[in-house]
């Protein structure tokens, strides 16, 4: 990982060297020959990296060379990082400097000794405190830069002149840029030679069970790491069996310790669909024996590892009042866990796949798109590449995926005959085939990868959160044209494509939102990272054990059910490199012991009870990510401004959250705003409208006090020209089209999201609302469009010109009687209605073509992209269309919810490739679709699936 690190120095260093220049700034006077000892020092160390990252593994002196290498590194990033930060302090009050000559005297104020302060520079140098105004003092912190550059420089040169002890090879890594670019994630989900076993599992969990067998029936997988063990019970768990059997499915990943506090929460929250609050052991308990009393539940206990009775007892007495039927399904590496629980009769020993089955799931992925002269080429290699595998699945799935990237057969001779195949260290834990993985990363996929050890074991990781993380840590720099967001996302992308993630969430058009890592996996990104990573759960350590758990080379600590002593988190935050610093679990609130963590780049403080955000928080100024989502605050401190490195700020959830402090509108570096949720947040500061770099709001208020000045309007949204996705609430107080225009929405060619949310309020003018919407014309670019609340009775005529939307949602627009024509949209794939009680029938006009145009029908093709369409909740009875055209050629999936009068369907349902239809709450739908009775039976008669429920299922 070292040689990411330096890479990204590199990169930092001509950024800043760049900022300066065109700048015509020499902020850090008389280090120009430091720079170029610096950039030439970290080249010669840079070719020797590949190399000496291997060699690690087998020499100890080559280790602690590396570690030593990483410390200085960290060190230069936070100088670089106070660099910067100084050039932006020089250009804001080179900019200041400017305005204040301009400024009417009326601008200035006596000081208290006779001369004028600029007003600006005074509230400038309370804003910055660490970069205080004035010549001395700022002479002073630029020889302060220039110091720390020398000595850093003397340390790096004294590692520089070290390495040629160790005979490295000179090699040149392969920059993300290079490989090849593709988005095309085999996702194996099930694994080949395991149908008998499943349906062996399958049968035991339906078996019946006697009234007198009133013991729990609990069966366990037992098997190795990365057998499978997990994969198998998923397919026994989303079984259409399984599904139909049981009243309730729950599963939990349990892993060590066997916290029974944590799995209790887990299945009532699987039970009422709602984040369980904290409970004392005595109510969670009573609370888990009333939702599961007399319930046939299938429970999965994932990854168990404890064999304490003790700790399964308090767990097992209450699980033994769900019906006689339930059943527990264990996953565990260890048989004494099985034996612990009393069901060692009913263990399933899970084996290895054989040499073909396994064969099977490695050429699946690494043969992916080649064609067939080029598979028998390789297949002779990859048979032989396919065995050292040893029947584990996840072994694998790891080399597929990276034989997937190797193209010539000279590649696949490298592979097999590999050294890393003869490292113990890895052999024993499992690693070769991760570790080969690993190493044809590119410099930066190492660091993300790396990253990942802060998580726990059996953590959802969020996409998008953790791609915000990796920005936060400074491992993307700046590429022209190319947003560090979508650089994200495509390291995201390959590192799934490598099989490094897996168990993946994805949202209704496909696209992953969040996954896991497989737990060899996350061994496997701890052994890379030592130490330097610690993701740690303090449930059932005692205190000696918990001060010893954060090593002093910690850098990125997750910890999770601390103490509730303040004085415990203050113990352990004395490691003063910590740059990630995330809590949960803790109701010890927002620790002013923190702000001590000087190089905190990110902090996630989600659900910890804070009330009072420190008013010095702004001391932090290396922050990038700040998390303080779910909590009971009601105000931020002004100090919030001074991070103005900031880039993603969350919120979510604050419902006692009352207003946004006016200096966020010197968060210039801000990316992500995140206020969903905050219930009393009726308003946003005007200086919102400041912030150019945001890619992203989730709630843009506008305010519906026209007297409050100081509250975001809709003309605030005029430059703010780099936004990717906005949620615009209250366009119901918005005032004619006028002040829609303001908006410049037609000028955001990046927008690919836009939410246009009107708010039901009295006295609202629906014609008003109709002519604000045709003024808010999005770019043509728009590919993502939710429109809710709308007040008119027409929708604007700039939808049906937008050629790359591929997702609409229209939900609650009360007062429309007709749909748009939307059939003519080339690009749509994904559509949903709801709530429209005044549309009374679909016909030609939703289709988007009139009576006149019927003759010509044959020539056309409606929906031509559509595969997703739902309706809920609408009034409509009938929806007519004829057969004499092409319509929806590629719908895959149709949804009706809540449609009390619809009774009729269209002809040419009868001609469309529809694979899943779902009835929900149609009573009269329900009654004309019966299979060979119903009216509309004829039409629906050739669709494979069709779903019928009385609520959603």
């Amino acid at each position: 990982m070292a040689d990411a690190v330096v890479s990204t120095l590199l990169d930092q260093l001509a950024s800043i060297v760049r900022e300066q220049v065109e700048q015509e700034v020499k902020l850090v006077m008389g280090v120009d020959n430091e720079v170029a000892k610096l950039r030439s020092n970290l080249q010669s160390i840079e070719v020797v990296l590949e190399d000496a990252e291997k060699k690690q593994l087998k020499e100890n002196n080559v280790r602690r060379w590396l570690d030593e290498l990483k410390d200085i590194s960290f060190d230069m990033d936070d100088v670089f990082d106070e660099w910067s930060t100084a050039i932006f302090k020089s250009k804001i009050e080179k900019s200041e400097k400017g305005a204040d000559q301009e400024n009417d005297d009326d601008d200035d104020h006596p000081h208290p000794h006779g001369h004028l302060v600029s007003r600006k520079k005074v509230f400038f140098s309370v804003l910055f405190p660490c970069f205080p105004f004035g010549h001395i003092s700022q002479v002073g912190h630029r020889l302060d830069i220039a110091f720390k550059i020398k000595d850093l420089n003397g340390k790096l040169e004294d590692i520089a002149l070290r390495k040629d002890m160790y005979n490295f090879s000179i090699t040149r890594t392969i920059d993300e840029t290079e490989r090849p670019k593709t988005t095309s994630i085999v996702d194996v989900s099930e694994v080949r030679g395991r149908d008998k076993v499943k349906d062996d599992l399958v049968n035991k969990l339906l078996r019946g069970s006697s009234q007198e067998e009133r013991s729990l029936h609990i069966i366990p997988i037992v098997g190795m790491g990365g057998i499978g063990k997990t994969t198998l019970a998923q397919l026994a768990f989303n079984d259409d069996k399984i599904k139909i059997h049981f009243d309730i499915r729950l599963w939990v990943s349990v892993s060590d310790p066997f916290d029974v506090t944590k799995i209790a929460k887990a299945i009532i929250e699987q039970f009422t669909g709602q984040a369980s609050p904290l409970l004392e052991m005595e109510a969670l308990m009573q609370r888990l024996l009333e939702s599961i009393r007399d319930k046939k539940f299938f429970l999965v206990l994932d990854d168990v590892w404890t064999d304490n009775y003790q700790r399964w007892e308090q767990l097992r007495q209450i699980l033994r009042y769900g019906t006689v039927e339930s059943r527990i399904l264990v996953t565990t590496r260890k048989e004494e866990v099985a034996i612990m629980m009393g069901a060692e009769d009913r263990i399933i020993q899970l084996q290895e796949l054989s040499e073909e089955n396994c064969w099977l799931v490695f050429s699946q992925l690494s043969f992916f798109g080649r064609d067939e002269e080029e598979k028998e080429r390789l297949e002779e290699i990859g048979r032989k590449i396919s065995r050292k595998c040893k029947g584990l699945p996840l072994a694998a799935k790891t080399l597929g995926s990276l034989m997937r990237f190797k193209k010539t057969k000279e590649q696949w001779l490298d592979i097999l005959h590999s050294e890393i195949w003869d490292l113990e260290e890895a052999k024993k834990n499992l690693f070769p085939p991760l570790l080969l993985s690993y190493y044809d990363l590119s410099p930066v996929e190492k660091r993300c990868f790396s990253y990942c050890a802060i998580f726990h074991k059996d953590d959802l990781i969020q996409r998008d959160e953790l791609i915000q993380q990796w920005m936060s840590q400074g491992y993307f720099t700046l590429k022209k044209y190319v947003r560090k967001e979508t650089r994200g996302k495509e390291c995201f992308e390959h590192l799934a494509m490598r099989s490094f993630f897996q168990d993946f969430k994805k949202d209704d058009d496909g696209n992953i939102v969040a996954c896991k890592m497989h737990d060899i996996v996350h061994d496997f990104a701890q052994f890379l990272t030592r130490n330097e990573y610690s993701a740690i759960d303090f449930c059932g350590k005692d205190d000696e054990e918990r001060q010893d758990l954060v090593g002093e080379e910690t850098r990125h600590l997750n910890l999770a059910n601390l103490p509730s002593d303040p004085r415990f988190l203050t113990s352990i935050l004395k490691r003063k490199n910590v740059r990630t610093l995330v809590i949960s679990n803790w109701s010890g609130g927002f620790s002013a012991y923190i702000l001590n963590l000087s190089r905190l780049r990110t902090l996630n403080l989600s659900w910890c009870s804070i009330h009072t955000v420190p008013r010095d928080v702004g001391k932090l100024i290396h922050m990038r990510y700040l998390d303080l989502s779910y909590n009971d605050i009601s105000n931020l401190p002004t100090s919030i401004g001074n991070l103005f490195n900031l880039q993603t700020l969350r919120l979510i959830g604050c419902e006692s959250l009352l207003e946004i402090p006016e200096t966020i509108g010197n968060l210039v570096n801000l990316r992500h705003l995140y206020t969903k949720g905050c219930e009393n947040l009726l308003w946003l500061p005007k200086v919102i409208g400041k912030l150019t770099s945001l890619r992203m709001m989730d709630n843009f208020i506008i305010s519906r006090d026209r007297d409050n000045k100081k509250g975001c309007q809709i003309d605030d949204l005029r430059n703010l020209n780099n936004l990717c996705q906005i949620y615009v609430n209250g366009l119901a107080n918005v005032q004619g089209a006028n002040e829609a225009k303001e908006a410049k929405l037609e000028k955001k060619k990046d927008l690919f999201h836009l939410s246009l949310e009107f708010w039901t309020i009295t006295g609202r003018n629906n014609i008003q609302e109709s002519v604000a919407l045709e003024a808010l014309k999005p770019h043509p670019n728009l590919e993502s469009l939710e429109i809710s609340s709308y007040g008119g009775i027409s929708f604007p005529t700039w939808m049906i010109s937008l050629t790359n939307l591929s997702k609409l949602v229209l939900h609650a627009c009360h007062n429309c009687e007709f749909l748009p024509p939307l059939g003519r949209l080339p690009s749509l794939e994904s559509l949903t209605v709801s709530d429209f009680q005044s549309v009374k029938k679909l016909g030609l006009e939703f289709l988007g073509i009139d009576e006149n145009e019927l003759e010509k029908s044959s020539e056309l093709t409606l929906f031509p992209k559509l595969r997703r369409l739902y309706f809920r909740n609408m009034g409509m009875n009938q929806w007519l269309g004829s057969c004499g055209m092409t319509i929806m050629p590629r719908i895959r999936t149709l949804q009706f919810g809540f449609c009390d009068n619809l009774e009729t369907l269209p002809d040419f349902f009868q001609s469309i490739p529809l694979k899943n239809l779902i009835i929900v709450a149609c009573p009269r739908l329900r009654k004309g679709c019966q299979k060979g009775r119903g009216k509309e039976w004829d039409k629906i008669s050739h669709i494979p699936n069709i779903h019928f429920a009385n609520q959603k299922p």
